[in-house]
């Protein structure tokens, strides 16, 4: 895990100085992007409310909404004064509640938002975005990652008021990627149980 969490670390640092090296490099070159009201790098983190939806997951039994985190770096680029687009690297924590026992699902997401700016404060994200997930926990203990689809994908769509360098936003993060590929007997299955999560975050440019 310990291995884990420094790859993501690096990976962060890595996109936040490559994201802070084409800002300048749109900055010094106005014919080609012009920056959008809300542009800029920076970090970003909040809370996630983590769900399972799809027609199979009554094999979970009862299940309960999780309460986790995100935590990130983004970079927006504008093209004009309405439109821009904002890549993402977050570190999430997905998962579910299912009687005494909580399942914590960790990825490493990549979202790229097309982003709608209706005014100076106020923007509409909608984009893809794809995932990998790099553990994964029942109480405090680890789980085989074998019977799940450690590759997810989805859509995102939300809303972000903004003002000066702080932004606040709120976001729903719909998988369409089957959660597992295997059932606990290691036999293959096809079950339609994917992962849901509402997030809400602040965020800071640079």
């Amino acid at each position: 895990m310990k291995k884990i969490l420094f790859a993501a670390f690096l990976m962060v640092w890595a996109v936040s100085s490559s994201a802070q090296d084409i800002s300048s490099d749109i900055q010094q070159n106005h014919n080609l992007l012009s920056r959008s009201p809300n542009s800029g790098i920076g970090i970003k983190g909040g809370v996630n409310f983590a769900s399972v939806h799809g027609s199979d997951k009554d094999k979970f039994g009862s299940t309960n909404s999780h309460t986790s985190f995100h935590a990130g770096v983004f970079a927006q680029f504008g093209f004009n004064d309405f439109f821009s687009l904002q890549p993402e690297l977050l570190y999430t924590r997905k998962g579910y509640e299912r009687q005494d026992s909580v399942f914590r699902l960790d990825y490493l997401e990549v979202p790229v938002l097309a982003v709608f700016n209706i005014s100076d404060n106020f923007s509409v994200h909608l984009g893809p975005q794809v995932g990998i997930m790099v553990s994964g926990k029942v109480e405090d203990e680890e789980i085989d990652l074998e019977p799940y689809n450690t590759f997810d994908y989805g859509l995102s769509a939300g809303l972000e008021g903004s003002l000066d360098r702080f932004r606040l936003g709120t976001r729903y993060v719909h998988s369409f990627g089957d959660l597992r590929k295997e059932n606990s007997s290691g036999n293959s299955i096809d079950e339609n149980i994917k992962n849901g999560v509402i997030q809400v975050y602040l965020g800071i440019s640079f």
